[in-house]
């Protein structure tokens, strides 16, 4: 079997008396689409937080890149070694159009690419996650959520990621909305770039991940294919809140 491509390690997060992640250790494979669930407060954005150190690194544990250790390197030298994240909120540039806030991730990556070529590198991320082309010169902080959105994860993927962290891309979109959004995840990992996903609704977690990693109290209480791991009673009883 091929070593994973990310590989996380007893990853820790201490803030004084309080374990936020408790010794969390999964490995995701190349192309996968990894579900993360869990209820509030179980340490699912505070994992992505310390596996990008966007904004504080973890307490212990390691995490490998293509078993490249990503300790030591900064939040900038991690997202160009690989690994890129989205945000709950949509993070855009309000003042920024829609093309320029691309712009500022493709110019971070690759600045000695001549302007024509970074402008059309961020046509092409756009492109990907389906945001029209009309929209491009519009003011990114005018936009509705769903696009406000799609920049971000556009954002993130200029960054030429190997892995993609994304934090609950579903968040306050309507039904036709989610499902735009679910071909946008299908996309990214047809582009080839594996993706670690956080998720509230349950539906989309379930359509899209190969594997389901569940959280509780910053401990992982399963992992596994989703199917088997939504079934199992401790999961039901701490997720779904119903007693086994």
């Amino acid at each position: 079997m091929a070593d994973p491509l990310l590989s996380v390690r007893e990853i820790t997060k201490r803030f004084g008396g309080l374990t936020a992640v408790d010794h969390v250790s999964f490995d995701v494979e190349a192309g996968q689409i990894f579900g993360v669930a869990g209820p509030n407060g179980s340490g699912k954005s505070t994992l992505f937080n310390i596996i990008t150190k966007v904004p504080f690194a973890a307490t212990g544990g390691t995490v490998q890149l293509e078993g490249r250790p990503m300790q030591g390197l900064s939040p900038h030298g991690i997202a160009l070694a690989g690994i890129a994240r989205t945000f709950q909120r949509e993070n855009v540039f309000s003042n920024l159009s829609a093309i320029d806030n691309i712009l500022v991730a493709v110019e971070s990556r690759s600045p000695r690419l001549a302007f024509d070529q970074q402008v059309g590198d961020a046509e092409a991320m756009l492109d990907l996650v389906g945001f029209p082309a009309t929209m491009h010169n519009l003011s990114a902080g005018a936009l509705p959520v769903f696009y406000r959105k799609q920049l971000m994860i556009a954002s993130a993927l200029a960054l030429k990621p190997r892995v993609l962290l994304m934090d609950e891309p579903a968040s306050s979109l309507t039904g036709p909305e989610i499902d735009r959004m679910k071909q946008i995840i299908l996309s990214v990992r047809g582009a080839g770039v594996t993706i670690v996903l956080i998720e509230h609704v349950l539906a989309l977690l379930m359509d899209v991940s190969d594997r389901l990693m569940v959280l509780d109290q910053g401990r992982m209480i399963a992992n596994g294919i989703p199917q088997e791991v939504i079934a199992d009673p401790v999961v039901t009883e701490a997720y779904l809140g119903v007693q086994a």
